[in-house]
């Protein structure tokens, strides 16, 4: 179910952006597999002078150019009858655009398999005109020089929206592919505002006198009254406190406890500068002592729902629904969820909070990884950049700045990622800067001054203000963007910027045994089967198990 949600922050998210300027089917050419990708097929009608208008984004080549791609499928997909991944109307639009014909080398849809075989194809040098590849694939294709220098192409044919979308990030994401003066690759992008909001029934606290909790004594103690005093007042001792998640801290998740950690100072996983400048491992910083400790005795009083050790996150979602819970972290999109309690208790109603907040009135958060995907062309493509076009055109469809793109499976809700390159961009803040244009427009009840692809939203919004939570739809597009987006922008916010993202080579061979050492750990201390001082014993193992030796990489890594 993780998959299904982070599936669809990945659609929130480019909902949310399209008014700012998380896959798969099992198909693909499996007898051509080697072919193409060994001779670089789709090139043979293609001459060097091939005109495309030159230097525009959007104009089309005068004769046809076919790019070959890898890339994982779409999970779950709904186009229609007839219609794959390899033939659609999104296909169909670029190559009426651009003259461009993309021809699918493999299209793997299980993120695993699709991962082998991305590695299968680099280990045999026979690599797609385009794939789509991670952080290490990316890494191991620059170091064996088998990627185009998209330089040039970037900066001739990407389109002013694709530039404003890279440039919101001020060169973080874009200098990451750059080598020798050469960019490499074409990185996604990873909006700002996932972290977790603290969203609270706001009617339960209406009904106990309760004021909105802002610290973390005040959130404990809502979560004491939500568990104790009987909220929905059903006369039955039947609600839990606050919701948990056993993986305890995971960027952007529903229900984990990274506020918790953070009001502490406290970032589990990432690498950050301690007070003397050395790089360190947030999991084993003395703050998590502290965090941990909280968490255990807010458990042993009951303030957590005390079977979240085996919760799954469906279980989670089924207790909202059915009223047992009203208090739980998650990001602004989780609306969509928050809003089936309706169905099962009409005055149900939810405020999203910037909390809990540490002793100077901050919500700490370490800033999450600004990209993780790469776009990468093999080298020796005649072309390069016509994937570079490819991405722009696509773009233009994808937020509506073609009117034409609207009528591409109109209302059948067909996923964005069915287009050829199922690549995420977006302004790193488009979540608040699609608050701030909603709320003028819901302010002026005008909505003319909205980009054509948000007024959609505009609409479901001003319906549920006018009939609150008499359509489920309109209310979770309410709490998603209004009511979550609103708050993505807090001024309260104390970003911190980890040093280092990537994986070294000895955290790619037991980084595995660590995180499961840590959970264990940290489970344990939680629910009292283990004392508070057996951190210290963890700190010992970690650094014993392989800890100390991926921090001197991470040190060489980031420069130290």
């Amino acid at each position: 179910m993780k998959g299904k949600w982070m599936q669809l922050v990945m659609a929130a998210a480019l909902t949310a952006s399209l008014a700012a300027c998380s896959q798969n089917a099992n198909s693909g050419n499996g007898a051509n597999e080697q072919n193409a990708a060994a001779e670089g097929t789709g090139n043979t009608q293609n001459k060097p002078d091939n005109a495309a208008a030159d230097a525009d984004p959007l104009a089309p080549y005068e004769e046809t150019v076919t790019f070959t791609l890898g890339r994982q499928g779409v999970a779950g997909n709904n186009l229609p009858a007839g219609d794959t991944l390899e033939s659609n109307q999104f296909l169909k639009y670029v190559e009426d655009k651009l003259n461009i014909k993309v021809q699918y080398d493999f299209s793997v849809e299980d993120g695993e398999a699709y991962k082998q075989k991305v590695n299968l194809a680099i280990a045999s040098s026979q690599i797609p005109d385009v794939m789509i590849v991670d952080e290490n694939q990316y890494k191991q294709l620059a170091e064996a020089d088998m990627l185009a220098d998209l330089t040039e192409a970037y900066d001739k044919y990407a389109s002013p929206l694709i530039k404003q979308y890279y440039d919101s990030y001020n060169g973080r994401v874009l200098d990451a592919v750059k080598r020798d003066g050469k960019m490499l690759a074409l990185p996604d992008t990873n909006i700002a505002g996932n972290n977790q909001l603290l969203w609270v029934r706001g009617d339960w606290l209406k009904t106990l006198d309760l004021q909105a909790p802002s610290t973390l004594d005040e959130v404990a103690a809502v979560a004491k009254a939500f568990k104790e005093q009987d909220p929905d007042r059903n006369g039955a001792a039947d609600t839990v406190g606050l919701l948990g998640d056993p993986n305890l801290a995971t960027d952007g998740a529903f229900f984990t406890f990274d506020p918790i950690f953070a009001a502490y100072g406290a970032y589990p996983g990432y690498w950050l500068k301690d007070e003397s400048g050395a790089v360190v491992n947030g999991s084993i910083a003395p703050e998590m002592k502290d965090a941990l400790g909280k968490l255990r005795e807010m458990y042993a009083a009951g303030l957590i729902d005390e079977e979240f050790v085996t919760r799954k996150w469906n279980d989670n979602a089924a207790q909202v629904a059915s009223g047992k819970a009203g208090i739980l972290f998650a990001p602004w999109f989780a609306g969509w969820m928050l809003s089936d309690s309706v169905k099962n208790d009409a005055k149900a109603d939810w405020i999203a909070l910037t909390a809990p907040l540490d002793e100077s009135g901050k919500r700490n958060l370490a800033v999450s990884k600004p990209s993780g995907q790469y776009l990468v062309v093999r080298k020796g493509f005649e072309h390069p950049e016509a994937i570079v076009k490819t991405l722009s055109v696509q773009y233009e469809g994808l937020r509506l700045k073609d009117p034409a793109a609207a009528e591409l499976y109109k209302g059948l809700g067909v996923s964005w990622l069915n287009w050829p390159l199922n690549l995420q961009l977006n302004n790193e803040n488009t979540v608040y800067e699609g608050y701030l244009r909603l709320k003028s427009a819901v302010e002026a009840k005008d909505s003319a001054s909205l980009p054509a692809d948000q007024v959609p939203t505009y609409d479901s919004i001003v319906k549920n203000l006018e009939n609150p939570k008499q359509d489920i739809a309109a209310y979770a597009n309410y709490l998603a963007y209004y009511v979550g987006g609103s708050e993505v922008g807090s001024d309260k916010l104390n970003r911190i910027e980890p040093v280092f993202y990537g994986q070294t080579e000895t955290m790619a061979k037991k980084g595995t045994n660590l995180t499961k050492l840590e959970n264990e750990t940290f489970l344990k201390i939680i629910t009292g089967n283990a004392p508070l001082d057996s951190f210290d014993d963890f700190v010992a193992q970690w650094k014993k198990q392989g800890g100390d030796e991926i921090t001197q990489e991470v040190q060489q890594e980031a420069g130290q």
